[in-house]
């Protein structure tokens, strides 16, 4: 299956610290420039998957929660709102973001801005192994874009794909991504990175690095502090880690890590996954430890049943097989918990 957007060879992303600094004005919130004089905003009209800049933009979680609760749904607060739920999601606070999630959709008054509020739910319930009522938002959300192209939709397809994913229905999450053949921009990243989660799972390995390289320069050119954290460098990293590029991957993922606190408690907890699997197995159990932490902090417990997968696999390489066992038996009572597909165990040792 052929990946249309991607042009260039799949080839290792260059590492960069920062996003381009030309002086041309390329963020997705300036560049909206097509909206004739007089209609309605293009807050209010057309969302995105990412959290718009408003004047103001809470980044702590308290002060998020603060303000959905004393914030109106009102069109104009709209942005607000959504910034400040995505906070709650990005700090490790999924079901809260999916409660308020649940109590906006139904209240704002435009479908756009229903889509994506759903979306965000959808996005939450995903991290809380919810998967069937991640769906049931991802697909309602697809339902309140309509037939309309506009920049939100292809979120809720990705999202859509990724819970389908997560139960092992390829097929199905194939089929909804090849609805769409979007070009390569900042509005077809989550779009993107499904499709490489897909050839991942498939082991398109090249395929997948293909799209996870695309990911990289679109966030090289954007601004992506004003972007939720797109985790390119784990993509990349969890696909050469299968090709046994293991020093390119372990790269990549000290670089990601370099970047905590910052990427939040999700993508740390992922990242160190990960790293794990690049280290000996005696130091392996200490550095899944700290992935452990992270996940549990972040409720995400698809990601943590993996690491128990890791850890119970890694004990019994070090010989304390009566502790790989419990573990792996809590790793498969989770992820039968989510009705998601059982964890394997580390990718890759680098001496095992």
């Amino acid at each position: 299956m052929a990946l249309t957007p991607t042009a260039q060879p799949a080839t290792t992303p260059r590492r960069s610290g920062s996003p381009g600094t030309g002086t041309r004005d390329t963020h997705p919130a300036r560049c909206d420039r097509t909206r004739p004089q007089g209609t309605v905003p293009h807050w209010y009209a057309a969302p995105h998957w990412y959290a718009a800049p408003s004047a103001t933009r809470p980044r702590d979680p308290r002060t998020a929660e603060r303000l959905l609760r004393s914030t109106a749904p009102a069109p104009a607060a709209y942005p607000r709102l959504f910034h400040a739920a995505r906070v709650l999601l990005h700090t490790g606070r999924p079901r809260r973001t999916a409660a308020w999630c649940a109590k906006l959709h139904p209240a704002v008054q435009a479908p756009a801005w229903t889509a994506a509020f759903r979306a965000l739910g959808s996005e939450a319930l995903l991290q809380l192994g919810d998967l069937t009522a991640a769906e049931h938002e991802a697909a309602a959300a697809q339902n309140a874009t309509g037939s309309q192209h506009t920049p939100l939709c292809l979120w809720p397809t990705a999202l859509r794909a990724k819970a389908l994913m997560a139960q092992g229905r390829y097929e199905e999450a194939a089929a909804h991504l090849e609805q769409s053949s979007p070009e390569p921009t900042w509005q077809s990243l989550p779009w993107l990175r499904a499709r490489g989660r897909l050839h991942l799972a498939a082991h398109r390995h090249q395929e997948a690095l293909a799209a996870f390289g695309a990911i990289a320069r679109l966030a090289r050119r954007y601004d992506t502090g004003r972007l939720p954290h797109l985790p390119w460098r784990s993509d990349v990293a969890e696909t050469l880690l299968r090709l046994g590029r293991v020093d390119q991957a372990r790269a990549l993922l000290v670089e990601e890590l370099a970047a905590a606190p910052t990427i939040g408690p999700r993508y740390h907890g992922i990242a160190l996954r990960l790293l794990a699997a690049t280290e000996e197995p005696a130091l392996r159990t200490r550095t899944l430890a700290r992935a452990a932490t992270e996940l549990r902090r972040c409720e995400d417990r698809p990601e943590l049943a993996r690491v128990l997968a890791d850890f119970a696999h890694t004990l019994d390489v070090i010989g304390e097989s009566s502790a790989a066992d419990a573990f792996l038996r809590k790793s498969t009572h989770l992820a039968a918990d989510c009705d998601t597909v059982p964890p394997c165990g580390p990718i890759r040792h680098a001496a095992a």
